[in-house]
C-alpha cells in the first residue's frame, strides 16, 4: 500500500470489543478499507482513561440529542 491510498476503519462484524476488568484495556477489532477493497484487519487498543476520553469526545461531537443513547462508561459500551 503507498502512502497516499486513503484508508477507513470500520469495526470487524461479530467480533464485539473486549474489555480487560483488571487493567480496563478496551481492545476494538478493526477492520481497514480502501474505498470498498479490504486491506487488512487491525486491533484498536485504547487504555480505560483513553476508551473515556474518546468516548466523551464522540459524544459531545455526536451532540446532545444522541447522549441519553449512548453507554456512559466504556465498560457499558459491550
Amino acid at each position: 500500500m503507498h502512502l497516499g491510498t486513503r484508508l477507513h476503519a470500520s469495526t470487524r462484524r461479530d467480533e464485539p470489543l473486549s474489555i480487560d476488568s483488571v487493567t480496563g484495556e478496551i481492545r476494538v477489532p478493526l477492520a481497514l478499507y480502501a474505498v470498498d477493497e479490504h486491506r487488512g484487519s487491525v486491533d484498536l487498543v485504547l487504555s480505560r482513561v483513553d476508551g473515556a476520553s474518546l468516548l466523551a469526545s464522540l459524544v459531545e461531537a455526536l451532540g446532545s440529542s444522541t447522549h441519553a443513547s449512548r453507554p456512559q462508561r466504556p465498560e457499558d459500551a459491550r
